[in-house]
């Protein structure tokens, strides 16, 4: 725990993100900022393009944001005014989340001076960006030589960070997401949600919460339900989420004869309505860091079906709070949900555990200790060498 004493100013910490809009990042730090105690920590928050329903959320938990407004996310004069911004505020550390956050306000925060400049790295490999780009080599480089730490959200991460970016391991740190979950569910919105997807009381709804990208394996999930479905007749398919791949997967359901089982549900701010619906949680990935989705789930005491990848392993333990499958294997994704749909004392006694090992090991509260802790720590080495250099 922090040893700051009472005399000592706030550590003034500035995050950069790209939008305001709701995504991994902005979901996350939500949570996380709540729980930092003022006295310590004074948090503040910036965007660099396209404001977004984020930024009320944070400006009503009595977070300080900025909009720099930055023509388009691509536009290398957004470096000058994160620039301007870092003179004004003048934060002990710069937190960047993403990639261009990553390069536009590391760049920013090198030409500042300021001591401390941290990135959190949410995904593995290629799929830390939404596209692919012929630049994604150079993208890295230049990504990972700007901060002077990083910070993992699994040690699946740090794994790839310290392999594929060449990064010590000293220099990077795992600190796991966490999540605040309600204090009670409303049990009757998911059965609304239910009837609104048309999902009766008597057939077995499993539910995906995922961005459509590749990486999140929704066309394993999609071939894995018409394996199902030819023994489990009456199971339900419903994937909440949007993104890039929504055409190419519906094709899929229609190719492989699902429509009516399979839904592509479409996005919602609100996840809680449709976990709650759901009579087993999937998670397909092919590749995670520490998804938020998953924690909400174990958090609702669903039952899990999920990939045997990246960081999903960290926090699902096979047989005791989940079931873990092969991914981009189909049958052996029909196989764990086969097995959980049918057996209803394994599905309680799993979603019971999920549920216990959120409130031990991912509680927002207690990640944002974790964060104080490595801030302090990070501000100290800085300046004991700082101290060292000019004797």
């Amino acid at each position: 725990m922090s040893t700051r004493s009472p005399q000592e100013r706030p550590t003034r910490v500035l995050h950069f993100v790209s939008t305001f809009q709701v995504k991994t990042d902005t979901k996350w730090l939500l949570q996380l900022a709540r729980h930092f105690r003022p006295e310590n920590i004074s948090f503040s928050i910036a965007c660099f393009f396209e404001s977004g329903p984020m930024q009320e959320q944070f400006e009503a938990a009595g977070i300080s944001t900025f909009n720099l407004d930055s023509p388009h996310e691509s536009d290398p004069r957004a470096i000058l005014r994160a620039k301007r911004l870092i003179d004004r505020i003048g934060p002990d550390i710069v937190h960047t989340h993403l990639l261009r956050a990553d390069i536009f306000a590391g760049t920013a925060a090198r030409w500042a001076g300021v001591p401390v400049i941290l990135s959190t790295i949410y995904a593995v490999g290629r799929f830390r960006r939404s596209r692919r780009r012929r630049a994604d080599f150079l993208l890295d480089r230049v990504s990972a030589s700007l901060p002077t730490h990083v910070l993992a959200v699994s040690e699946a991460v740090k794994r790839d960070c310290v392999e594929r970016l060449h990064l010590e391991e000293s220099d990077v740190t795992v600190i796991h997401t966490g999540i605040d979950p309600p204090a009670q569910f409303d049990l009757e919105r998911g059965r609304r949600m239910r009837e609104h997807w048309r999902v009766g009381p008597d057939q077995p709804l499993v539910a995906a919460v995922a961005r459509l990208s590749y990486e999140k394996g929704i066309d394993t999930l999609i071939d894995a339900a018409a394996i199902l479905h030819q023994t489990m007749p009456s199971v339900r398919f419903v994937v909440v989420g949007d993104g890039p791949d929504e055409h190419d997967l519906q094709r899929r359901i229609d190719a492989r004869n699902v429509r009516g089982i399979v839904q592509l549900a479409g996005f919602t701010d609100d996840v809680w309505p449709a976990l709650l619906a759901a009579d087993v949680f999937c998670l397909p990935s092919k590749s995670e860091g520490m998804p938020n989705a998953l924690l909400e789930a174990m958090a609702a005491s669903r039952p899990i079906v999920a990939s045997n990848v990246g960081g999903i392993p960290e926090a699902i333990a096979p047989e005791t709070n989940g079931l873990l499958f092969t991914p981009a294997y189909p049958r052996s994704l029909a196989d764990s949900l086969r097995r959980i749909i049918a057996d209803r004392p394994l599905a309680l006694r799993l979603g019971q555990e999920a549920r216990r090992t959120v409130e031990s090991r991912f509680r927002a509260r207690d990640v944002a200790a974790r964060y104080t802790d490595l801030y302090d720590r990070l501000l100290r080495t800085t300046r004991g060498d700082h101290v060292a250099s000019t004797r």
